[in-house]
Order: structure tokens, then C-alpha cells, then sequence
């Protein structure tokens, strides 16, 4: 597992640290009966597993939540994929049930597992009272990581949805049926689990090292939890024209957070390039089997603050890698040459980088290194599709920070003897030490911590202005799932996410093809920025669930 990691970086003799634990690589039991279980440290240590494993399932079975939709949803990336494909991502992308009126449940996989997660969550955590504690402090900490799962998978699903269910504890099928919950409640929730989080997770009294991420990358730490409060406590307040959180963080309570996690051992990784394996990577044939050579950071590197960790040894049906990576990228089959690039084929063709965002790039930042290293700019990399291709809204740009690799003729995968359709190894960074900068800036009104972003990447010092700011979140944070939250956020009227995503122009559309793309604002507006509760749950409620508006 971890083979890009592993051999990209050995190829370089570049001494390794096991980007994942034992802890993590631990398959957890989910067939133990209730009534004789919950006994002992070992029964918590092996749920908590569970916990983390219903987590990874959202993702390794749904291609949409976190990164895929929020990508689609801003003015980032248009829906893509093929020709002949429906229109599903089109709708996400308009924010038009027109679009594909027979697609009511795009997200009805994506609820299914985050409630099968969260059952598992609120499981562990209702039976912590029941086990024998013996180990000093476990009993918190093993409690502050099944929290913080548990708000970091309804903060995604609150936002994604809107209006869900609150549930925080295992429920019997017969008492299942509840109303959705008000966004003050759901946010109470979540600012509760972070809070506790933030005080017992791991690494309380302690600073990040390499030597402890080398066992326990990808476990919560009270530096993830407060990060995620900071993130929490700015979208919010800002979507929902709030000063506080539902039970009274406080900005200045924020900030101290985010200053903890400031001083805490974590840091910028010295190269930009470096967190992205695509944008530090050339081909060497002399590199077996992948025949490429880099300078990746690897996973767990000091700047990585949380991330949801995948593996390669998932088979079809059965996935344990990043499912939504296959969608992102070059349209499988439709590529004619890789030049001299280190990109495969394998990808399903979605997530074509909308034009503006390259323009407004060039023209709000000229020079900024970090374009060229987070997208892949096909003519000017060489890149050229078949003359029979399939590729729907093609717009000659794609992201680069989660795409598929390869030598020019076979993806890394099949080199390895893998699939890059379940075998996705590369983890979802979720929240990088950067953003917790610009959340800083941002919070304080100080470009300092701005300032040391832009350094990184040798940009001149800029003063503090909320224009910058938003600039340079931008920019950073580009196709990682940040950006629409963002959009949202700024302007609590939708007005300024509406300007942002309205698009009126022409996109490939197959070989020789175009077609007129038009995404109306408006109509984020409508729907308040939120998507389609599924309808199977809706008819499974018998009502009780209702529709967001604009989705009716």
C-alpha cells in the first residue's frame, strides 16, 4: 500500500517514513454482538477502527462527497466526463434538475454511508461508559476521535445537504424516522465533538513530529480538531450571517485555537510542488516498475494537519482506495499523447478546469508558480486528445493535485499490477498547515501569516485586505474541495457565489464539437447553494423528510 509513496520516493534514496500505522491498517470487526462486546480497551481500540473505516467508506464507495462536488460546484471545474455519459454532473454543476430530471438520487449512496459511519461513531461512543478502563487518559482520547469523526462527516453533510437528520446515538430501525434538524442544532453538535476534540485527541501537551507521524498518520489530534472548529467557526458564521457559534465560540476563541496549531511542530513543506506527487514527479526509466523519479513529500509530512487515509488492497466491489480520483482528469481511452508528461490514462474525464479560472489566475496573480504545479495546461504540456475523442466540456485544462499518473503509455497502477478504478492509494489531505495560515490572516486581519504562504513560493509580501485574502485562498487552495465552501461563506446573500459560478460560453464537446455552456447563478441562489436530498430517503421517510428548495 502507499506504493506511489513508497517506490517514487526510494527511487530518489530518500530515507521513508510508513505513511500509515498499524492502528490504521487494521481491518475492523464489524460482526461482534453488541450484548458481549464493549468490554475491554482492546473491544474500544477495535471499534474506534470501525470508526475510521466507515469514514474511509464514504469515500472509497461515492465519487462525489468533499472533493468531487465542491470541485463541480464552484467556478473551478464544469461536471466533464464523456459524450455518450448522462447529465448528472451537469446538474450539480447548473444546479439544474433540468438538466437530468431522472437524477434524484445522486447522493443517496453518499447519506447511506455517512450514517452508516456515524451509527458506528455514536455506537463507541455510547458505550464508553460500559468498558474497563484501565489505561490513564484512553478513555477520552479513543472518545475525542470517534467525536471529531463524527463532526467532521456531518459538517460535510450539512453543508453538502442542508437540512438532515441529528443523530447522535445507535438507533433502533423503529425509531429511525426523524425530522431533519435546524442548521443551529446540527452546528451545536459539531462545535461540541470539536471542542471536546480539541482538548482530548492525541498529541495534547505534545508537538507534531516526522517520528510520530511515521506511526500515527492519519489519527486525530486535538491540532486536526481545532483546525477543522477554525473551519467550522468561518463557514458558519459567514453563511449563516452569525458572530458565533450555536453555543458561543468566539472568533477570539478561535484564534487562540489556531495559534495552538500554529506553534505546534507543523509546518509549510519548503516546495509547493512537493505535496502534489504529479507536480514533483519526471520520468526516469531508469525507476522500475512505475519509471518515475520525484521529489514528493510524501504522505504525513509535517504540513498535512489531518487527512483521510486509502489503500491498495481493495478488489472490485470491495474498494479501499479514493474511489472519486477515477472521475478526475483526462477521458480514459480519448488521449492521443502524454507528451512528455507524467500523467496515465485511466481517468473518467470530469472536472475540466473552467477557462475564467485560468484567466483570473493569470491576471490576479501573473507569475504564480503554483498555476502551472495545480493545473494541467494540455497544450502547453503536450497533451493531445484522439481525433475521435469523447470528451464532454473540454476546455484544454485539468486539475493536477489528484490525477491519475503514469509513463506516457500505462498508468503507475497497472505497472503495480493494480486498477486505478479501486486501488486509488493517494490520501485526501484535508486540511493542510497553508490553510490554517490564511484562516489566521484572515481571523486576525494580519498578513503575516498570508505572507508566509506567498513566501513559500517566492510572491512579494502583500498588505492585508479581504480581497487578498480571498485571492490567495484561491490560489493556494485551488481543487481541493475549499474553494465553493469559500464562495458561500464570503457573502451570506449568495450574491457573490451566484457572480462567481455564472458562466455563459462555448466547450468542447467531443471531437470537432461545441457546445454552449451556460451555468445562471440565479439558481445557486435558489437552491441557497445546497443540493438534492436523495429522493429514496425522502420516500423511505414517508415525508417526514422534506426537499431543499430550488430542487423541487
Amino acid at each position: 500500500m502507499r506504493l506511489l509513496k513508497n517506490i517514487l520516493t526510494a527511487s530518489l534514496g530518500l530515507t521513508l517514513l510508513s505513511s500509515c500505522s498499524d492502528f490504521l491498517d487494521s481491518q475492523p470487526i464489524t460482526s461482534l454482538v453488541e450484548s458481549n462486546y464493549y468490554q475491554t480497551e482492546k473491544d474500544a481500540r477495535i471499534a474506534l477502527i470501525g470508526c475510521y473505516d466507515g469514514l474511509q467508506n464514504i469515500y472509497v464507495k461515492n465519487d462525489l462527497p468533499t472533493l468531487l462536488a465542491p470541485n463541480i460546484m464552484s467556478d473551478e471545474c464544469f461536471g466533464g466526463t464523456g459524450t455518450g455519459d448522462g447529465f448528472g454532473y451537469q446538474l450539480i454543476d447548473e444546479f439544474d434538475y433540468n438538466r437530468s430530471p431522472s437524477d434524484v438520487n445522486m447522493y443517496n449512496s453518499i447519506w447511506a454511508s455517512a450514517y452508516h459511519a456515524l451509527y458506528r461513531c455514536n455506537m463507541l461512543i455510547s458505550k464508553i461508559g460500559q468498558i474497563n478502563w484501565v489505561t490513564p487518559g484512553y478513555r477520552e482520547q479513543v472518545e475525542a476521535e470517534a467525536r471529531f469523526i463524527r463532526a467532521y462527516i456531518y459538517f460535510d453533510m450539512v453543508k453538502l445537504l442542508g437540512n438532515i437528520p441529528l443523530v447522535v446515538e445507535p438507533l433502533t430501525p423503529d425509531k429511525a424516522n426523524i425530522t431533519q434538524a435546524t442548521p443551529a442544532e446540527l452546528y451545536a453538535q459539531i462545535e461540541e465533538d470539536l471542542l471536546y476534540a480539541s482538548q482530548h485527541a492525541l498529541l495534547q501537551n505534545a508537538n507534531w513530529t516526522a517520528e510520530w507521524a511515521a506511526v500515527n498518520d492519519g489519527r486525530v489530534t486535538v491540532y486536526a480538531a481545532k483546525s477543522l472548529l477554525a473551519r467550522v467557526f468561518l463557514f458558519y458564521t459567514g453563511y449563516h450571517n452569525q458572530t458565533t457559534l450555536p453555543n458561543g465560540t468566539t472568533k477570539a476563541e478561535v484564534i487562540t485555537h489556531l495559534t495552538d496549531v500554529y506553534n505546534s511542530g507543523h509546518g509549510l513543506v519548503d516546495n509547493y510542488n512537493e505535496l502534489w506527487p504529479a507536480a514533483s514527479s519526471v520520468r526516469d526509466a531508469a525507476a522500475e516498475p512505475i519509471k518515475l523519479s520525484t521529489t514528493y513529500a510524501g504522505e504525513g509530512n509535517k504540513e498535512t494537519v489531518w487527512a483521510v487515509k486509502f489503500n491498495s488492497s481493495g478488489t472490485w466491489g470491495n474498494f479501499d482506495g479514493f474511489s472519486g480520483m477515477r472521475i478526475i482528469g483526462m477521458r480514459s481511452g480519448s488521449v492521443k499523447s502524454f507528451g512528455n508528461t507524467v500523467y496515465g490514462d485511466g481517468s473518467w474525464g470530469g472536472c475540466p478546469v473552467t477557462p475564467t479560472f485560468v484567466s483570473s489566475w493569470n491576471t490576479e496573480e501573473p507569475g504564480d508558480p503554483r498555476k502551472n504545479w495545480s493545473v494541467i495546461d494540455m497544450t502547453a504540456e503536450g497533451v493531445t486528445l484522439s481525433d475521435k475523442h469523447d470528451q464532454r466540456e473540454f476546455t484544454g485544462y485539468f486539475p493536477k493535485k489528484y490525477i491519475c499518473m503514469g509513463n506516457g503509455t500505462d498508468n503507475i497502477y497497472v505497472a503495480q499490477g493494480l486498477d486505478f478504478q479501486w486501488n486509488q492509494y493517494t490520501d485526501l489531505v484535508v486540511m493542510r498547515f497553508a490553510d490554517v495560515l490564511l484562516m489566521l490572516s484572515e481571523l486576525t486581519e494580519d498578513a503575516k501569516y498570508m505572507n508566509e504562504v506567498r513566501n513559500r513560493v517566492n510572491l512579494l509580501p502583500v498588505a492585508y485586505s479581504v480581497d487578498a485574502l480571498r485571492r490567495e485562498r484561491k490560489h493556494e487552495l485551488a481543487f481541493e474541495g475549499i474553494r465553493y465552501w469559500d464562495l458561500l461563506r464570503y457573502d451570506h446573500t449568495l450574491t457573490y457565489a451566484a457572480n462567481a459560478v455564472s458562466f455563459n460560453g462555448t466547450v468542447g464537446n467531443g471531437a470537432g464539437q461545441t457546445v454552449n455552456k451556460v451555468i445562471d447563478g440565479a439558481k445557486l441562489k435558489e437552491c441557497k447553494g445546497l443540493s438534492q436530498i436523495p429522493n429514496n430517503q425522502i420516500t423511505l421517510s414517508n415525508g417526514v423528510l422534506k426537499q431543499n428548495e430550488g430542487w423541487k
